[in-house]
């Protein structure tokens, strides 16, 4: 897919088929994470790929509140160092390209537990929990929103 047709097809999906990923574009996504850009390339992050079923079960009941999530057959949570979160949110939305091109959806999750996911999953507490992403195959087709015209947002000096 050309790079403009990946960003204008990336769209946040909120109900996902429950087909497992192949690890082929699960790998895919890892290298999108890995090639990232970060400040003074220190890559300030971690990503725990949750595909366990009752695990994801328990984040979603416990931490999310989120019923779409149940679905999807793949949890990603970003963790990162104090401070670090931009860093980690390039490297994110590389991921989330790189998902679009493989076929799959996603949808940024921000509003959750972090203290029940950090039990859940034994993250450090010295690790920040910024982001979660669901990952699988989109079982909707939301529609384009409007954009803004570039003149109103971008200025050329």
């Amino acid at each position: 897919m050309d790079f403009m047709e990946v960003i204008s097809k990336r769209r946040a999906i909120r109900k996902y088929k429950k087909d497992p990923i192949p690890d082929e574009k699960l790998e895919k996504l890892f290298q999108a994470l890995r090639l990232a850009p970060s400040g003074n390339n220190r890559q300030p992050y971690k990503f725990i790929f949750v595909k366990d079923e009752n695990t994801r079960h328990e984040i979603v009941r416990r931490a999310c509140h989120q019923d779409f999530l149940y679905d999807a057959p793949v949890l990603m949570v970003a963790c990162c160092e104090p401070g670090r979160a931009f860093d980690t949110a390039i490297a994110v939305d590389h991921m989330v390209l790189a998902a679009t091109n493989e076929g799959l959806g996603t949808c940024w999750v921000g509003w959750f537990e972090r203290d029940a996911v950090r039990e859940i999953l034994e993250i450090d507490s010295k690790m920040e929990i910024p982001i979660l992403v669901p990952i699988g195959y989109a079982d909707q087709r939301p529609e384009e929103k409007p954009r803004k015209p570039i003149e109103e947002l971008v200025k050329v000096i």
